[in-house]
């Protein structure tokens, strides 16, 4: 055996990690695709979660201790803001995301007749 060849292997083998730490870049972690996890802000608490192929919002009223469980959402907007909607009899919950501000949401409530009656930024926990 060569040992010249296998001594320039091993030592080959053990920096080519090393070596390609440096030349290989460190992916970019990619943007979440959906405002998953909990969003406070006053009063309001909003947890989103998805399983079983749905979204489901969990929403709190921090001072009275009301909570609201709201399972399917419609996703609708376009990549720079994208809204998700849940409907709770004739109210609608819509949350808007923007993906470059992943750590924002917008909480809007709206009454039967489609007037605003909640609009809040969350902030995530």
């Amino acid at each position: 055996m060569n040992m010249r060849a296998i001594a320039l292997a091993t030592i080959l083998g053990l920096s080519a990690p090393t070596i390609t730490e440096f030349i290989i870049k460190t992916p970019v972690v990619a943007q979440a695709r959906v405002p998953l996890g909990t969003f406070q802000g006053g009063e309001w608490s909003v947890t989103i979660n998805y399983s079983n192929n749905a979204l489901t919002y969990y929403g709190t009223n921090q001072r009275t201790g009301d909570n609201l469980v709201l399972r399917g959402a419609k996703v609708r907007g376009n990549p720079q803001r994208r809204l998700y909607i849940w409907q709770n009899g004739d109210y609608q919950y819509q949350v808007a995301w923007r993906p470059n501000d992943p750590r924002i949401i917008r909480l809007q409530v709206f009454n039967p007749a489609g007037q605003e009656i909640l609009n809040r930024l969350l902030y995530e926990n």
